[in-house]
């Protein structure tokens, strides 16, 4: 009987432990791959990545990080914050004007993106709670030019690491 009762004792702490990673790997900390071009030459199809689905609804946002967003097929797709709530973003001749400011993109980027402004979504500025996304390949990325601005409660997650290919393994910021 005794041998009985530690067995079941262990059974639950073995349990207990699976269930715990189980719902930190469904709720929390989410493995997703890179689909399609709209992020090279930074992020490439096929690379792995992890994203925590929790702990970024606690931090603000800054221009250039990187979010997810729930789509349809692929599940998950990962674009760049440009614009935040309360600004006022316009591109002319590639070059990205936050309130009419001159702002340098700090990363690589592919192509051209044509002049347009925040007026297209038929705002002076970005309402709170919302922000404009970019895709790294501006010539061939679904982003906010095609489906709007982004509600922060659409962004499911932050990004943290890519973890494949192993020989880009980094810390994502």
């Amino acid at each position: 009987m005794i041998v009985l009762l530690e067995f079941i004792k262990d059974l639950f702490v073995y349990v207990l432990i699976i269930l715990i990673i189980v719902l930190i790997r469904i709720y929390i900390i989410v493995p997703f791959e890179i689909s399609g071009i709209s992020m090279e030459p930074n992020l490439k199809e096929g690379d792995m990545m992890m994203m925590d689905k929790l702990i970024h609804h606690y931090w603000d946002y800054e221009r250039f990080n990187l979010v997810v967003l729930e789509y349809d097929n692929p599940k998950y797709i990962i674009k760049r914050i440009v614009g935040l709530p309360g600004e006022y973003i316009e591109y002319k001749d590639n070059k990205l004007y936050v309130n009419n400011k001159e702002v340098k993109e700090p990363f690589n980027k592919l192509g051209y993106t044509d002049n347009f402004s925040i007026k297209i979504f038929g705002y002076e500025q970005i309402p709170d709670n919302m922000y404009l996304v970019m895709g790294d390949n501006r010539e061939l990325s679904l982003d906010s030019r095609i489906f709007g601005l982004v509600l922060e409660k659409e962004i499911v997650g932050k990004p943290f690491v890519r973890f494949w290919p192993f020989k880009k393994f980094e810390i994502v910021k």
